[in-house]
């Protein structure tokens, strides 16, 4: 499905498939003909040759990818680790994501509008979908112990996953983990709202998260039902060439 696109001389990184959660069959994987892939700008998997493989990946095996950047979704991160003040982390995701557009915007525009769609995280907040799924979500959290026990686990996992790195918060871990658990339900919002408008298969060079897998096992009653219908495919990305 590449073949009209004229991308065979870039000297990409070959990708793969780890896994699928749930677990579904490569014929009922690309029976679907959209899939979506949400931007992380802390994940070096979207920079360079291997962003570009990832999306002529998607390309060649979906008839449209959308491509949402999560700059917008920063603003939580930017409060962790890089200011106490909301309004400057807003401002500071906003030019994250600016700088990400001008770095891709050439590529982008290589591969045919009819093929990959872009857009930013923003929109992604204003639609139907994504209030009903919301009501649901926060409901979740406040009422079940268990989903909410999932989503701190996931919260305190990136915290501490980013320490080791010498990203310390500089807000004590309780309000960093509040925060990232705020994250994490506005992101797997978004993923219900999308799946609700159609795009159902979720592309990422990365594990899933918890919660994430968690729901796919069946573990929570009363979760919008685009999580339910939803599947992620875990990537990984190969800079020699050979999967």
């Amino acid at each position: 499905m590449t073949s009209d696109l004229n991308f065979e001389n870039l000297d990409l990184p070959s990708i793969s498939i780890v896994r699928t959660t749930p677990k579904v069959s490569e014929e009922e994987l690309f029976s679907h003909q959209r899939c979506y892939m949400g931007i992380s700008l802390d994940n070096p998997g979207f920079q360079g040759k291997s962003l570009q493989a990832l999306l002529l990946w998607a390309v060649g095996n979906f008839e449209r990818c959308l491509v949402v950047v999560g700059d917008h979704l920063c603003r939580f991160n930017e409060q962790i680790f890089n200011t106490l003040n909301y309004d400057e982390a807003i401002e500071a995701a906003r030019r994250r994501g600016d700088s990400f557009m001008n770095r891709t915007r050439e590529f982008f525009e290589q591969i045919p509008a009819k093929r990959l769609v872009v857009t930013r995280w923003q929109p992604c907040l204003m639609n139907n979908e994504y209030e009903e799924a919301k009501v649901v979500i926060d409901e979740l959290f406040a009422s079940d112990e268990t989903f909410r026990a999932s989503v701190e686990r996931d919260a305190f996992s990136f915290v501490e996953r980013q320490t080791r790195r010498n990203q310390k918060p500089i807000v004590t871990t309780e309000e960093a983990i509040e925060l990232s658990c705020r994250y994490i339900l506005e992101e797997i919002t978004v993923f219900a709202a999308l799946s609700e408008q159609g795009w159902e298969v979720e592309l990422y060079p990365g594990p899933e998260l918890g919660v994430l897998v968690d729901i796919a096992k069946g573990r929570y009653v009363r979760v919008p039902k685009g999580l339910t219908k939803r599947i992620n495919v875990e990537l990984a990305i190969h800079p020699g060439g050979a999967a």
